[in-house]
């Protein structure tokens, strides 16, 4: 369960030390100093919580089904649950109501009774049958308040065959108590069956102790670095993944569930263990990144959130005890920027390192401080997906006499939307997905276990390439594409050939169809052909209504598959949209074949262009762009947009005053070799055309050392869409500010310039600096409302530039992107945020 095996604690010891943390689970943990109930621990209140919600459902029931062969001992079998029932309190616990609140109720040990079903003369398929039926009937509810929490039965199939069926409340137990009940039942069976007394010491401690110690302990200070911890890594809106499901999510949430069994070779397996000694991560991080990876393609999102299960037991005196001490860990990546898969695992190493450096702080006290919204397509709080590698200590099932075998018996509810759990075994990994039924079919599972192991088999021979450049495609899926795309092509040049010459209708509804990228995702609108033969300029002409309402709606559209193949083509595309396109503008080159279409901004392949919308700081800024992909990237290169509008309601309220009231003032330095020149920039030599344009668009300016240029423009930070009326982030600090700049970079440039004449920066309106804490919400709040997809030769992307902020990721490789802009907006004439709110 999770990463945090007792073989693996070394590793993680030293991990954590390189990053200056110190390991978890350094207090002694006593035995409580009252007698009778008590408070629960966090994990079960929370469960009991969920039990009041569903008080008949056997959703946390921990089931197991074991066959014994040989001459069975049936007294020394009930003599053995009798002694861990009085060995462990957390057994015969009950939890009832006092003055609302739920408390532990700890019994006196009685004995337990264990029931024997013979079924012995029934046919051998009938008695599989009754097997089933009765395996169905031991997971039925258990009533928190009275119940013994641990059922046992004994199921006789004939004189020296026998099941027993094994069934435990979540609440009193997990994973880890699974192998302590083995391994104490084999010691005790043992002993018993040759009458000697149990051969385990006492307990040092119980579980009430334990909840006792957590409570106490997790208060104050503790209590508050745990939150800030995750507060910091998780942000208050985190992204939802949007996994393609058969079928769609109904408003009620399902539970219904099945599994799915795979095998990672042991040959490949010990690749990735080599790897991950190699990269100095655990397997767990290894293969978190590949699932990861996995994520991503199926989503087409670059902030992926998944879930973990880990054990909790970082105390000596908690291993021996049978108990509910899982915790459940979010892990929350960022894969953009097309990182190798090694500069992966770094980012996926730091972020398992911390969360296991703040494990203590209990799942529901951290969605009780979030606070996610529990609304959206009915999804679990925090993540849908988890990802567990389950690597508990277990014992061998052997019995003196007996041959021991677990019986397989398919869970039947999924907890999450989908789950992968990972075993290692000696024929290799094991892996064993859980899913909702209601969402996936087999075949989409089955699917998603192809593309996993091909993606390892990638991960193993090339580590150093770029995760967009990993194989998941299986060979049978790669045939089966080059097929369907030269079918398409035969199909259309033969329909083409058949169709007799007629008249076009430029309807919309007739010629395009709208869809998205992802289920969900109505960012961007996606518009492509319907029709076989298309004048993608006249449509566009003639249709500019319809795209402007729909511009306005998404914010950005991607127009894809309508075989524009000319920069020509593409500028009468953005021209018949909007007639006025923009043909001054100094900070792009020119594109070479016309005078309003421009390349793009001309920044190192391996250096990413951050978030901005586009001359925002400057006096004046084009309403739409239009980018054209003449020729995508070998690698990376995608154009990631934001959502102004999100970005705008994710910003802190107290944050967005300050930033409307103060403004930021782009200060920018025009020095020889560095940057666009000034005279480039103004397309002149002659400093007092200059000086005449800076008056005339309200830019303060310097002229010092004799031939350079410094000017400073004080520019909106929070505006209010001139069509819209919606109130947007819209600005261009990353673009500027010497924070976002490599920190070898910025160190050289403050020694070379200082800081007053740096090539760019920004500052508040009044001068005064912008604070850390500032550009850090300021980063988390364009994480979470991006998204980024590959480009596609010939595709076109329209942005409302007020509505969208873009980027570029890095990228390796001929790329040619080619932009256009249009609708140009004086900087004075937009409204400023309003502290009555403005807009809608």
């Amino acid at each position: 369960m999770g990463d945090f095996s007792s073989e693996k604690q070394e590793l993680f010891k030293q991990l954590l030390k390189k990053k200056g943390i110190n390991s978890p689970g350094t207090q002694i943990i006593s035995r409580r100093t009252e007698t009778g109930s008590c408070k629960l621990s966090f994990a079960q209140q929370r469960l009991w919580f969920l039990a009041q919600l569903e008080p008949d459902s056997p959703f946390y029931n921990i089931f197991a089904a074991v066959r014994l062969q040989g001459q069975l001992n049936q007294e020394a079998l009930k003599q053995s649950f009798n002694e861990i029932l009085r060995r462990h309190e957390t057994l015969r616990t009950n939890f009832q109501t006092v003055e609302g609140q739920p408390v532990a109720v700890i019994s006196k040990a009685t004995p337990l009774l264990l029931p024997v079903l013979d079924i012995s003369e029934l046919p051998l398929n009938q008695q599989q049958a009754e097997v089933t039926q009765l395996a169905d009937l031991a997971r039925q509810s258990f009533d928190l308040n009275s119940d013994l929490l641990l059922r046992v039965k004994l199921l006789r199939l004939e004189e020296q065959e026998h099941i027993v069926l094994l069934t435990m409340h979540h609440i009193t137990s997990d994973g880890w108590s699974i192998g302590v009940l083995v391994r104490e039942v084999t010691a005790l069976y043992q002993a018993f069956c040759s009458g000697q007394p149990s051969p385990l010491p006492e307990l040092p401690i119980q579980y009430a102790d334990f909840a006792v110690w957590q409570r106490q302990q997790l208060q104050g200070e503790v209590l508050e670095a745990q939150l800030a911890y995750w507060k910091k890594q998780l942000g208050s809106n985190l992204p939802i993944l949007q996994l393609p499901t058969t079928r769609p999510r109904t408003e009620v949430k399902t539970n219904k569930g099945a599994t799915q069994s795979f095998l990672i070779p042991s040959k490949i397996s010990q690749e990735l263990q080599a790897l991950s000694r190699q990269q100095g991560v655990t397997l767990f991080m290894t293969l978190l990144a590949g699932f990861q990876i996995l994520l991503q393609r199926y989503t087409s999102q670059d902030d992926i959130v998944v879930g973990t299960d880990v054990a909790n037991r970082n105390q000596a005196e908690i291993e021996l005890l049978i108990g509910f001490f899982v915790n459940l860990l979010v892990l929350r990546t960022e894969l953009s920027g097309n990182p190798t898969f090694e500069e992966l695992l770094k980012r996926v190493r730091s972020v398992t390192l911390g969360a296991y450096a703040h494990q203590d702080l209990p799942f529901d006290q951290l969605v009780k401080a979030l606070q996610p919204e529990r609304n959206v397509s009915n999804t679990p709080p925090l993540f849908q997906v988890l990802f567990v590698l389950q690597n508990t200590p277990t014992s061998p099932l052997e019995l003196p006499g007996l041959t021991l075998s677990l019986l397989e018996v398919e869970n039947k509810i999924a907890r999450f939307d989908l789950a992968l759990f990972i075993t290692e075994t000696e024929q290799g990994i094991l892996g064993k997905w859980q899913y909702n039924s209601d969402l996936f079919d087999v075949s989409t599972i089955t699917r998603m276990t192809n593309n996993f192991q091909t993606l390892l088999n990638s991960i193993v021979s090339q580590p150093d390439a770029r995760i967009g450049n990993l194989e998941m495609l299986t060979d049978a899926e790669i045939k089966q594409q080059t097929t369907q795309k030269m079918e398409r092509k035969a199909f259309k040049r033969e329909k083409f050939i058949s169709l007799a010459p007629k008249a076009l209708s430029l309807s919309q509804e007739r010629l395009i169809k709208t869809i998205y990228l992802q289920p969900g995702q109505t960012f961007p609108l996606v518009i492509q052909p319907d029709a076989d033969e298309i004048d993608f300029v006249a449509w566009a002409k003639t249709n500019q209504k319809f795209l402007e309402t729909e511009l306005l709606k998404h914010g950005a559209i991607l127009f894809r598959d309508f075989n524009v193949d000319s920069l020509s083509e593409f500028e009468s595309v953005a021209q018949a949209i909007c007639p006025d396109l923009f043909g001054e503008y100094g900070d792009l080159p020119r594109a070479g074949e016309s005078g309003k279409v421009y390349g793009s901004t001309p920044y190192p392949p391996d250096t990413a262009i951050l978030f901005h919308n586009e001359s925002s700081h400057l006096h004046q800024f084009p309403l739409k762009i239009w980018f054209f992909c003449v020729q995508p990237a070998k690698q990376g290169g995608e154009t990631p947009i934001v959502d102004c509008r999100k970005a705008y309601q994710l910003l802190n309220p107290k944050l967005r005053e300050v930033l409307a009231e103060k403004q930021f003032m782009y200060v920018r330095n025009y020095t020889n070799g560095l940057d666009v020149s000034w005279q480039d920039f103004f397309r002149t030599n002659d400093k007092s055309l200059v000086e005449n344009y800076c008056i005339q668009a309200e830019i303060d300016f310097e002229w010092y050392d004799n031939n350079s240029l410094m000017t400073r423009q004080v520019r909106p930070v929070i505006a209010v869409h001139p069509k819209t009326g919606d109130q947007v982030f819209f600005n261009q600090i990353q673009l500027h500010h010497i924070a976002y700049l490599d920190a070898e970079l910025r160190e050289s440039l403050l020694s070379l310039f200082g800081d007053q004449k740096l090539p760019r920066n920004v500052y508040y309106g009044d001068a005064t600096p912008i604070e850390d804490e500032v550009i850090a919400e300021i980063n988390q709040v364009y994480q979470q409302s991006k998204t980024s997809f590959p480009w596609h030769k010939g595709d076109i992307l329209m942005l409302d530039n007020m509505l969208v902020a873009h980027g570029r990721y890095p990228y390796e490789g001929e790329r040619k992107i080619v932009v256009a802009m249009g609708e140009m907006i004086q900087s004075q004439d937009i409204t400023l945020h309003s502290r009555q709110g403005g807009g809608k």
